[in-house]
């Protein structure tokens, strides 16, 4: 019986993590460095839904100091044998700070012009790609990028982005509405419409999504999709 039992319960484990690989690339999320074995959490709570989110590479996860942990994170990180390491609140949120970013400007004009030489002269370093089909290629590859795409035609670069697993467009015509797509879609290439809009406004939106640091995907949408996964 005990055999059986144990039996059991590595089917279900098994089939747990099936579940979790799935949501993983329904959302695009498994391009991961497969050679990684540590990852830093940023928040303060760290729930059950966070550990189960875990990539199964990762052996140790580190936490700043006053970071809650449930009884239900602390049971599942046991049992996937995750180690827990605490460490200064400036290392977490540097490495959750880090990121690249690129652009692509679709079109020419003395605007234009201006905006590129903006991000090119930028303190912070800038990639220039060709084109919107480049910029979602290159935001596709890792899960720490994040692409501005200025176009003419931003509805259709964001259908035509998401094409491509990895990638979580959406385009804004404010601050307000930037920082909400990086809040609940966890935004990772955006697109701008130039047409009217005044230089400072173009420069302010791109502040306001890479101000967010490196794109992550929220927690409700892992939640959302599981049931139609566990459902197939």
């Amino acid at each position: 019986m005990q055999v059986a039992d144990s039996n059991h319960r590595t089917g279900r484990d098994a089939e747990i993590a099936r579940v979790h690989d799935a949501i993983r690339w329904v959302l695009g999320a498994a391009r991961v460095d497969q050679t990684a074995t540590l990852e830093i959490f940023p928040e303060r709570l760290l729930a059950l839904r966070h550990a189960e989110r875990l990539a199964p590479h990762v052996h140790e996860l580190r936490l700043a100091p006053g970071t809650v942990v449930t009884p239900l994170a602390r049971g599942e990180l046991r049992r996937r044998g995750v180690a827990v390491r605490w460490v200064s609140r400036s290392e977490v949120e540097a490495v959750h700070s880090r990121g690249e970013w690129g652009f692509a400007i679709e079109g020419e004009g003395g605007v234009l012009t201006a905006l590129r030489r903006t991000w090119l002269d930028d303190r912070e370093p800038w990639c220039e790609l060709a084109a919107l089909t480049s910029a979602a290629r290159w935001v596709a590859e890792s899960t720490e990028r994040g692409a501005i795409v200025v176009t003419d035609e931003a509805a259709v670069a964001v259908w035509r982005a998401n094409q491509l697993a990895g990638v979580r467009a959406a385009t804004a015509e404010s601050s307000s509405g930037v920082a909400r797509a990086v809040r609940g879609l966890g935004l990772n290439v955006l697109a701008i419409e130039p047409t009217g809009k005044p230089l400072p406004l173009v420069r302010q939106l791109a502040a306001t999504f890479r101000s967010a640091g490196a794109p992550r995907i929220p927690a409700q949408l892992f939640e959302e999709a599981a049931p139609c996964v566990s459902r197939k």
